[in-house]
Formats: C-alpha cells, structure tokens, sequence
C-alpha cells in the first residue's frame, strides 16, 4: 500500500514564506555560505510509523532565465548560466521512523547557500546570482533495519515536494527595499541593516562572482579629510631582554660563600688543599660545581641603562 504523504511548511513558517513570496523573495549567497530565511521547517503527515525513512533537500532552477532588479522590480536580463547537476543533502539525523519523522518538524537548519562553485563544504549548495530558485525536499523509505544508518542510493523514493511559495532569487545583496524591510522585521539576525541605512546597504546591478553580503556594504559617511600618503617606516626593533625576565640561577648553600673564590684557577688545576673540602654529604651537590660571586647591583643598572638607550637610538 502506498503511503498518502502530505507535506507543508510549519504554521508560522509558512505564512512568513507567503509573505515574502508576494514580493519576490531573496536570498544572499556569499563564498563562505549564508543560511536562509525564512527557514524551510516542514511538517511530514502519512507516514508509516514503524518504517523507517531518510529526508533530503535539493535547490533547484525555478526556470532558464538571468534576472536583473530594474525599475523596482526583477525582469528577465537573458539566458541563465549553465547549472550543475543540484547538489543533495541528506538530513541530518540520517535514517529515522515514520512515527519520529512525524512528531517534530524536518528542518533544513545548516544547510548553507554559496556562490563559491570550488566549495566543497558538505552543507553548502552553490547557486548562481541572479537566478531564481526553489527547495525540493525529498522522502525516502529505507530498507536498513537498524534507525540512524547512512541512506543507501537503493532506497525508494515515496513522493518530493515542490512549494512554489518557497521560490527566491540569490543575490549578493538585497535589492528590493520590501524584502529589506521584511528581513530586519523577522529576522533576529539582521543586525547589520538595523544599524545602517537600508539605501545605503543596496546595490543596483551586483554581478554574478560578487560576494559581498547585506552586513559588509559600504556605508555612506560623512566626508573624512585626506590622510597624507607619506609612510613612516622604522627599523625594527630588537626585543629587549630586562635581567627579570632571566630566570634567577638555583640556590646556592649559603656555606659556599664563605669559602675563597677560586674559580679563577680551575683553567690551571691548582685547587686548595685541606681543608677547603669539599661536602660531599650535601644533598644535590657536585664537586664541579665552583661557587661564584653574585652579580653586580651596579653592572645590571648599567646594561639595563644600554637598552634604553640603544632602543631610543633605533627608533
């Protein structure tokens, strides 16, 4: 028995759909991707609880034309481009029963539109801008008998949806003033429009490789004075090694320093005799270890006093 599948898009989707469609909804496509809204949550009836299903999604040309926005309004420019065999993605939770795919709504979330075609982004579709096009979402019945496996090219299509009110055109940026509108008013996203000028963000004719998106426009400001193009170039400096940053040299028994400073003659091997012994008993000690005064307060002041000039002189 065939399964009577009914789909459409959640109730408040679904009227936000309808509204943009009455004026001709965009979508940005940018070389690093860029998620759609309104998003495509559909609700699935007639499925057979206990079977098991896969969802995928495809975008594909609404028709074989180049659109161009004139006079406010989108007319046909000429031919499309060449298009691609339409890329398609699974769903995300893989393989899952009717009765499961039937509870919650099947929503595309990470899927990704780009108008880079070198993308090999698992989660992105490359479309072309300046074209019109439309999400087709397809259910599957699989025949893996284990829930959360990978779809099989095997498994038997049970029916593909096509909502025309789901049609857009992928720009590089909005050039409908009431699509603008209606994305920062239902769009929690849209900080970069409600920050700067809707005319400002707004293009005329974006050509068809332009990746520039709503949010990295350039805005009109007030006029800037000249900045002089003479570049300043200093040598580079050296870093400056103060004596805090040398770690200090470990501790020495402070019984050592009583004793003669005489590594003036290791180079000659006449060490004291007795009884300048050396304690052997002392923990962590070694016979080649030769005590040594401790550094100069004045000759650190000093060398610090030659950094600071030094690095005055460079710069």
């Amino acid at each position: 028995m065939t399964d009577q599948v009914y789909v459409t898009l959640r109730e408040d989707q679904d009227k936000l759909w309808n509204l943009f469609h009455y004026h001709k909804n965009e979508m940005i496509v940018t070389k690093s991707g860029r998620k759609m809204f309104p998003k495509l949550e559909y609700v699935v009836r007639g499925l057979t609880p206990n079977k098991l299903y896969a969802m995928m999604l495809h975008i594909e040309p609404s028709d074989d034309h180049r659109y161009k926005f004139s006079s406010g309004e989108w007319v046909k420019s000429g031919k499309a481009e060449k298009h691609r065999e339409p890329k398609k993605l699974w769903h995300a939770d893989g393989v899952r029963s009717g009765k499961e795919w039937m509870t919650n709504p099947v929503c595309f979330d990470r899927v990704k539109i780009t108008n880079c075609a070198e993308s090999t982004n698992a989660s992105m579709i490359f479309l072309h801008s300046m074209h019109k096009y439309t999400p087709v979402m397809s259910i599957y019945e699989s025949p893996s008998e284990s829930p959360f496996s990978v779809p099989q090219p095997s498994t038997r299509l049970v029916t593909s949806v096509r909502l025309t009110y789901t049609e857009f055109i992928a720009v590089t940026a909005y050039q409908n003033d009431a699509v603008i509108k209606l994305k920062i008013k239902f769009n929690p996203f849209a900080k970069g429009f409600r920050e700067g000028s809707q005319s400002d963000r707004k293009r005329n004719s974006p050509s068809a490789d332009d990746s520039t998106t709503d949010e990295s426009s350039s805005q009109v400001s007030s006029p800037q004075p000249k900045k002089s193009r003479t570049v300043s170039v200093s040598p580079p400096l050296m870093p400056r090694i103060l004596p805090t940053m040398i770690p200090p040299p470990p501790a020495i028994n402070p019984l050592f320093y009583s004793l003669p400073y005489f590594s003036h003659l290791a180079a000659t091997g006449n060490f004291p005799p007795v009884p300048f012994q050396f304690p052997f008993g002392l923990p962590c000690f070694s016979p080649m270890s030769f005590p040594t005064p401790p550094p100069s307060l004045k000759n650190v002041k000093k060398e610090e006093q030659e950094d600071i000039e030094q690095e005055i002189n460079v710069v």
